[in-house]
């Protein structure tokens, strides 16, 4: 063992190719700093920059809705939103929403709301506990008794009447879906006062997906009718998707081509299209596994035959769990194992593995990002159809034996 050498394997390299690295990794665009020298602009991009430039020119309010299944861009444009309000020096209250309970939910408002903690924020806190802002808000928000819609919209304008602009933003409603209605109506009614009294230079917005969209509009219409906008996300286009290409691949260039879109052609970015169904998630998702797999193996150039040939579906329950990044393996092995392949929440996932429930939450979701897990609009997760066939198999194998 003393004389055994440590074997060093080489880092993923895309030089082949001449490209400084994949550029497909990251799947939002959000994440990325200089965004807007990649971004592939549809006309959602240019109605919103419209409304933004409305509000902050001539200090109007909007309320509006972005709807579109999951990897759309809903996030982006919230998160655009967002840059814009403060960038004008105004206040942008973005709550991603990992709840049912519309009490944590409201909670999650203000905290955004809440500047860092130091001694004069602690004396003005105190200060309000004094006059009864933060015990009235807390009494409200004891249990869904307590809960006055009108009361705590007040609250929440009051502090939003404090920047010259202010945008409250809702990024996957749909993750609501499983409270009562009652406590829905609720809730969508606090919304409906915030619009109907919001001050100048305010956006409200939130993003939901379609399923969830239909379902909160009949339970609660007086409040989707206060809309001024309602943005349905179409896919991108194949024009589009060789943008993207183009704009991505662009970025990592080490030598030069007169090609923009090499290494792939264009039958393989047309399939990856089809395949995706101009879903843009899913779109990066495949472009990323086909650039690193094809770069292992030094296929050149990138075409249709690469393409199946990487997208072959996995032989085995064990070839599918292989294949599953190493950090989220354990995630996978749970699910299928104990849970039977799902659907299975990522509380009882987490207390299983006794990790973290957020820690449990976001790898889950990245499992769905690059698609070896299948989330719905419950907020569960589950193996893809091809993984439940094994598992079936796997049964009646089990079956037979005994």
């Amino acid at each position: 063992m003393e004389n055994e050498e440590l074997k060093v394997y080489p880092l993923q390299t895309y030089e082949i190719y001449g490209l400084s690295k994949n550029p497909f990794e990251q799947l939002a665009s959000e994440g990325i700093s200089d965004v807007e020298s990649i971004h592939v602009y549809q006309e959602v991009d240019m109605r919103l920059s419209m409304i933004i430039s409305e509000v902050i020119g001539n200090r109007s309010s909007m309320a509006m809705a972005i709807v579109g299944p999951l990897g759309m861009g809903k996030t982006q444009r919230l998160k655009s939103i967002a840059r814009a309000i403060e960038r004008e020096g105004g206040k942008a209250i973005y709550v991603k929403v990992d709840t049912n309970d519309i009490l944590k939910l409201t909670r999650d408002i203000f905290y955004a709301l809440k500047p860092p903690r130091n001694r004069t924020n602690i004396f003005l806190e105190n200060l309000s506990r004094k006059l009864g802002f933060i015990d009235r808000l807390e009494k409200m928000l004891s249990n869904t008794k307590e809960y006055k819609s009108r009361d705590i919209a007040e609250l929440l304008v009051e502090q939003l009447k404090k920047y010259p602009y202010s945008a409250l933003l809702l990024d996957e409603l749909e993750n609501m879906q499983g409270a009562g209605e009652q406590e829905k109506i609720q809730f969508f009614e606090m919304l409906r006062h915030v619009i109907s009294t919001m001050p100048p230079g305010c956006i409200v917005a939130f993003a939901c997906i379609p399923e969830a969209y239909e379902e909160y509009s009949r339970i609660f219409p007086a409040f989707f009718m206060r809309l001024h906008y309602e943005f349905k996300l179409r896919p991108m286009s194949v024009e589009e998707t060789f943008e993207l290409v183009k704009k991505r691949l662009n970025r990592v260039r080490t030598r030069d081509t007169d090609d923009p879109i090499y290494p792939f052609t264009d039958e393989a970015i047309r399939l990856i299209h089809d395949l995706a169904k101009g879903n843009p998630r899913q779109i990066l998702r495949l472009l990323h596994y086909v650039l690193s797999e094809a770069a292992k193996r030094a296929f050149d150039p990138i075409d249709e035959l690469v393409i199946t040939t990487i997208l072959e579906e996995p032989k085995s329950l064990e070839e599918y769990i292989r294949r599953v990044p190493k950090d989220y393996r354990d995630l996978v092995e749970v699910i299928v194992n104990k849970f039977n392949g799902g659907p299975v929440s990522y509380i009882a996932v987490a207390k299983e593995l006794k990790k973290p429930a957020n820690q449990v939450y976001e790898s889950l979701n990245r499992l769905v990002t690059i698609g070896f897990l299948v989330g719905d609009p419950g907020g569960n997760y589950k193996v893809p159809h091809y993984v439940r066939k094994f598992l079936e198999e796997k049964g009646e194998g089990k079956g037979a034996e005994e």
